[in-house]
């Protein structure tokens, strides 16, 4: 039964924070709805943060033709909701996520067999072939699968995400929960053949610059440097943030040395956009680069992550929040990259499981033009 609009909008609010705070979704990645009729919807309005959106900022959406009320635009994703609705009258609640395991098992665009233990999941999940977000081409190919498995309550979305159905709020979100044990399992059982090196690599601090001047945190002990000294001046670690400060607009930098990125770091390979949001928020790949302030300064070029040998990533961006991003989409990238190693070792090449150059061009130059001056203006 549909939710009366009132209760709906204080249902998808407190939807996402939660998703927030469980780590299935962060900054405006994502979008939920309710459904308030057979023919409306509620859903969240683009670009806003889940912590400052109220009951009030959400938008109504016709299911028939996706026309809304009011000034604020709802998701760009409304047509994927609408259509769950349209196609499921027994669903009441769509959460389109850019979870981690999910994102990353997406990749190899397979049906994921769940083996049974997950009640609200179902025992089959359907992957979407891959279209641009908020493109027709995507829209299609999500109500494909949910025409041709009527039974399931979750879409993988290839290389971007996945979309979690139920009858309720709290049926909704078991399907995301458990969409993301069972894509876990599976990803764990594929890794663990590998037997990949994830060893402790010695990192490289993070900085913050102020004016001509940064400050390093490296091993505890915190220290100022001056942007005017020589590199050979400098300790290696000072000497390559100073190198990168001089050469470009980014304010913060950060280590990132998680176990699936110290273990894809060892490999000495580039990675590859396996996900479209990799593309966008950390570059259209990431380069691998010795240890030397000039040749981590050129595999930063155009981007915002870097792969440093024996010393894991370094992540930059013009804010703190900015890096905490790149951070977070690096290790689920380098899960990608790990997956799709292991995916190369019996099937094909690994640019079979990527985005297209010119998609993930596309997408980095789109946020880069549209959404983050838009978050950073607030």
């Amino acid at each position: 039964m549909a939710y009366l609009e009132k209760e709906a909008r204080n249902l998808v609010v407190e939807a996402g924070r939660r998703l927030k705070r469980e780590g299935l979704i962060a900054r405006t990645w994502g979008n939920l709805s309710a459904r308030i009729s057979d023919e409306q919807f509620v859903v969240t309005p683009s670009g806003l943060d889940y912590d400052v959106m109220g009951p009030e900022d959400l938008v109504t959406v016709q299911i028939s033709d996706c026309s809304y009320e009011g000034e604020r635009k709802p998701s760009s994703e409304k047509g994927i909701h609408a259509d769950a609705y349209r196609l499921r009258p027994e669903v009441n609640f769509v959460i389109h996520t850019h979870q981690d395991q999910a994102s990353v098992y997406g990749i190899l665009g397979e049906l994921l067999e769940t083996g049974g233990g997950f009640p609200a999941l179902g025992s089959l999940v359907p992957c979407a072939e891959y279209g641009l977000p908020s493109t027709k081409k995507l829209r299609q190919a999500v109500a494909d699968q949910l025409e041709w498995y009527p039974e399931t309550s979750a879409v993988l979305l290839k290389n971007h995400g996945a979309l979690c159905m139920g009858k309720d709020y709290g049926e909704a979100f078991l399907v995301a929960r458990e969409l993301e044990r069972a894509c876990g399992g599976k990803l764990f059982k594929l890794l663990e053949e590998q037997g990949l090196d994830e060893g402790r690599m010695a990192g490289l601090g993070k900085s913050q610059r102020k004016g001509n001047r940064f400050c390093l945190l490296l091993g505890g002990e915190r220290r100022i440097y001056d942007l005017g000294a020589r590199p050979e001046e400098l300790p290696l670690e000072a000497a390559i943030h100073g190198e990168i400060y001089r050469n470009s607009a980014v304010r913060y930098i950060a280590e990132e040395t998680a176990p699936a990125v110290t273990a894809f770091c060892s490999l000495g390979d580039t990675l590859l956009p396996y996900l479209d949001d990799l593309a966008q928020i950390a570059g259209t790949s990431v380069r691998f680069s010795g240890a030397s302030p000039e040749g981590v300064r050129k595999a930063l070029k155009w981007r915002n992550a870097v792969l440093v040998r024996g010393r894991g990533a370094l992540c930059t961006g013009k804010t703190a929040d900015d890096v905490a991003a790149v951070r977070m989409i690096l290790k689920k990238g380098c899960e990608a990259g790990l997956l799709a190693r292991a995916w190369r070792e019996e099937r094909g090449p690994l640019d079979a499981l990527c985005l297209g150059e010119t998609d993930a061009r596309l997408q980095r130059l789109i946020y880069q033009k549209k959404y983050s001056k838009k978050k950073n203006r607030g």
